[in-house]
């Protein structure tokens, strides 16, 4: 039994201090090129974001990407108090939250798939055109699993 993928797409920091996170990551391993985003998203499914199994509408946030050849770091500084981001902060400091892996879909495949192993699902984003969900494996394996699913 195993995930669907384990093509790495993105690492996540956590920081109290973004530009300084940033500069610190861009000084190291360069800006990259992202990829090209023209925004226009087909949405196949309705949005929604569960954190502990409750219905969450506002996670406060600073984000910037740093590109590397085959994968990007997303910096995040939560600005909020109720989210996944915020508590690992205040429990881990700026470091490591998760490892994100693409999908090969759907989701819920994966999602079973973490369950059968142990690893509950923390926090669960639905955005009409890509879906992603965290499991707490940070006892197991010192960060969280991220997998993210895109729709075609």
């Amino acid at each position: 039994m195993a995930l669907s993928s384990t093509n790495i797409i993105k690492v996540i920091v956590v920081t109290d201090d973004l530009e300084k996170t940033v500069s610190a990551y861009k000084s190291l391993f360069g800006t990259g090129t992202p990829e090209e985003d023209n925004g226009n998203h087909k949405e196949v499914r309705t949005p929604f974001t569960i954190y502990k199994g409750q219905d969450i509408t506002d996670t406060p946030m600073k984000v910037e990407s740093v590109f590397s050849d085959n994968f990007w770091f997303e910096i995040i500084q939560p600005l909020g108090n109720n989210d996944p981001w915020a508590a690992w902060l205040k429990d881990h400091g700026t470091s490591i939250y998760s490892v994100c892996l693409l999908s090969d879909g759907p989701l819920e495949k994966d999602e079973e798939t973490m369950k059968k192993l142990g690893f509950e699902s923390i926090f669960k984003q639905e955005k009409g055109y890509e879906a992603y969900e965290y499991f707490d494996t940070a006892d197991t394996l010192g960060v969280l699993v991220e997998v993210k699913e895109q729709y075609q």
